[in-house]
């Protein structure tokens, strides 16, 4: 079989599991596509299903406004590499329908969320992403928490899971104000802190995220403009001005009740949420 025979059945198989597997994302419900093992294989497939489910979403309306970069910790690959299949990290798509101003009320099933380093690109005129010039801000990143796969995908197929659902990402909260600097000049130093009703549940840094000796956002960035070119599917000129990143931060992902209130800060900038009732 040839590569291009093959990769039209992927992408005929995969446009056929979208619509399904879009409608269980929306509704926070259990993901049939993975839970009755119908799901990718590969890495490579994986990421062609989260390519057909953009399809999908561009076919109804919505429209790509950047990329969230994650599983960006050395050490947690290292020790999931079995259970995920994963060897580095991953990315995403960001959604103008899952933008969400600072203080929002999000979807409380299934929530999850991380404290991340967002930004917007201004200009990325420059070979080094460290000179691309960006505002910055704290987010919080929503999240569908948990996988439906059946207990078999711990030997290794893990991560199509989180690759083919789109990280599992369901949003952005957005902070009211911004900084502007080059990506290299973000301040590595300065703690990230997440508290959740009123409890300091996480405090790092982004010294902690490191790629090939560069560190923090410029490391993650580069990252993706590397893979992006890879894939060869012309993604990378999406990282232009305008365009949003979740650059990622070493910090966990963690679980929000009903009715909870998480709190973002760093670099003297707060954001905010809460979770409906």
């Amino acid at each position: 079989m040839t590569v291009l025979l093959r990769n039209l059945e992927i992408k005929t198989r995969f446009d056929a599991l979208a619509p399904e597997l879009q409608k269980d994302l929306d509704a926070r419900a259990r993901r049939r596509v993975f839970a009755e093992g119908r799901g990718p294989d590969t890495v490579e497939e994986a990421y062609a299903l989260q390519r057909a489910l953009r399809s999908f979403r561009e076919a109804r309306g919505e429209h790509v406004v950047g990329f969230k970069i994650g599983y960006t910790s050395k050490a947690v690959r290292r020790n999931l590499v079995k259970i995920m299949g994963l060897k580095e990290s991953v990315h995403g798509y960001l959604w103008d329908t899952e933008r969400f101003n600072n203080n929002a009320i999000v979807d409380h099933r299934r929530l999850a969320i991380e404290g991340e380093l967002g930004v917007t690109l201004l200009a990325t005129d420059s070979r080094d992403v460290a000179e691309w010039e960006v505002e910055f801000e704290p987010i919080i990143e929503t999240h569908m928490l948990g996988m439906d796969g059946p207990p078999e995908d711990d030997l290794g197929r893990r991560g199509m899971e989180l690759i083919g659902t789109n990280c599992f990402h369901t949003g952005v909260v957005h902070c009211s104000e911004t900084k502007r600097c080059l990506v290299g000049e973000i301040p590595l130093n300065e703690p990230m802190r997440v508290d959740i009703d009123r409890a300091r549940i996480e405090e790092v840094t982004l010294t902690e995220l490191e790629v090939g000796g560069v560190y923090g956002p410029a490391a993650t960035i580069s990252w993706l403009l590397r893979k992006l070119e890879e894939e060869g599917n012309g993604e990378e000129r999406l990282l232009c001005a305008g365009t949003s990143l979740i650059c990622s931060t070493p910090g966990a992902l963690h679980p929000v009740a009903r009715g909870g209130k998480v709190k973002v800060e760093f670099s003297g900038l707060e954001v905010f949420c809460s979770a409906s009732d």
